[in-house]
């Protein structure tokens, strides 16, 4: 019999508003070894969105090769027949893809503690929640909920998965040396090869086309990149993809796109379906990522798979890859050392830029032939 693994998930596809995270869990799902058998309860609704899904709720679904319980958890009476449909599988390991959300990772943790689920082990995927930005985020709270769960000593049965070494930093500055860390970069479903660059076209010859993809938060630093480009005057254009999570923000952010000199363009375009990304980042010039921290950046790996490069600071797991040729490592999150790097590649001729783009995804082929590790799944009972 295979062994049966139950994941917690805040959002899992169809939803696609959360970004990465959910790519990444899904990737994990679909390529566990066929030993397993992975059930997955998540929310009826994607991230900051009220409308439903287009899903059968509250029952098991058969979802590629796993069953997934899309549960209405804001009904209490949902959330309770769910745990008990965990519970009754038996599970031998329960994933919880998150650390801070109440109903679908504190919740399941605290059943696992006091042994609702019987004996089975307990795998916490962070996801970038211990960055020390991340937690600067509702700082009270997470402090709250940190100091109570030390308080019940809930870490001591708890097996951590750090997607980098960066991450496994994290999780032992929180919890000490002597947590349990599996470090396994996070599964993708892109191919195996990068897509070759398009020739550029005379038509954009002129203009150098740049995107941001991610929600419009402080922690993902589009105001830095609108700042450095108020300084230039080279022709841009910059597309902006990503929910509007936080209104406040995207005022500010509006505010310095109304400072810019005529010579840049900068659009807003809204939530990037999941479908589209790949083919939309693949007309682009380069991605500008001016994060604060990434446990692993999917999006950065989604570009480099259409040959687009990269820039972001030295806040992400690619620094090596995005120097190697992936693309460029900023400076700094300043204004001023995003507008420097963005001066110097817009300055550069067309057939530099599609240079660099073949570059980019060499990068991604390199990278991709050396990503061989097991399975998480694997590596947890292997670590027994």
């Amino acid at each position: 019999m295979p062994d049966q693994v139950a994941v917690f998930a805040t959002r899992y596809p169809p939803a696609f508003r959360g970004g990465g995270p959910i790519r990444t869990l899904e990737a994990l799902v679909e390529q566990a070894p066929p030993v397993y058998s992975v059930l997955v309860v998540t929310r009826d609704s994607d991230q900051g969105s009220s409308t439903r899904l287009a899903v059968e709720r509250n029952v098991w679904v058969e979802k590629g090769s796993a069953r997934v319980r899309y549960t209405t958890v804001e009904v209490l009476a949902h959330l309770i027949r769910s745990m008990r449909e965990v519970r009754r599988a038996r599970p031998d390991l329960v994933y919880v893809n998150s650390f801070f959300d109440f109903k679908l990772s504190i919740l399941p943790q605290l059943l696992a503690r006091i042994g609702y689920f019987r004996r089975t082990r307990l795998l916490v995927a962070p996801r970038g929640e211990f960055g020390e930005a991340a937690l600067m985020h509702r700082a009270l709270k997470k402090r709250l909920f940190l100091y109570l769960f030390r308080l019940l000593r809930m870490q001591e049965r708890i097996t951590w998965h750090a997607s980098s070494d960066q991450e496994r930093s994290d999780v032992a500055r929180l919890w000490g040396a002597s947590a349990r860390v599996l470090v396994r970069e996070n599964e993708t479903l892109l191919p195996e090869q990068s897509d070759s660059p398009a020739l550029p076209s005379a038509s954009t010859a002129r203009r150098t086309r740049y995107v941001s993809v991610g929600r419009l938060v402080e922690h993902k630093g589009l105001h830095v990149v609108l700042a450095g480009l108020k300084e230039l005057d080279e022709e841009i254009d910059l597309d902006v993809y990503g929910p509007a999570e936080d209104d406040v923000y995207v005022k500010r952010c509006k505010g310095l796109v109304a400072e810019l000199p005529a010579n840049v363009s900068v659009r807003f375009n809204g939530t990037l379906p999941h479908s589209e990304v790949r083919q939309t980042l693949a007309m682009y010039d380069a991605l500008l990522m001016p994060t604060a921290g990434e446990n692993f950046g999917h999006i950065i790996a989604e570009a480099l798979s259409v040959s687009c490069p990269v820039f972001a600071p030295a806040t992400t797991p690619w620094t090596q890859i995005l120097a190697d040729g992936g693309g460029v490592v900023v400076e700094s999150r300043t204004s001023a050392a995003w507008s420097l790097a963005i001066k110097a590649h817009a300055s550069i001729d067309q057939g530099l830029r599609f240079l660099a783009r073949r570059h980019a995804g060499a990068s991604y082929d390199a990278w991709k032939a050396s990503s061989t590790a097991p399975h998480v799944f694997d590596l947890v009972f292997a670590n027994d």
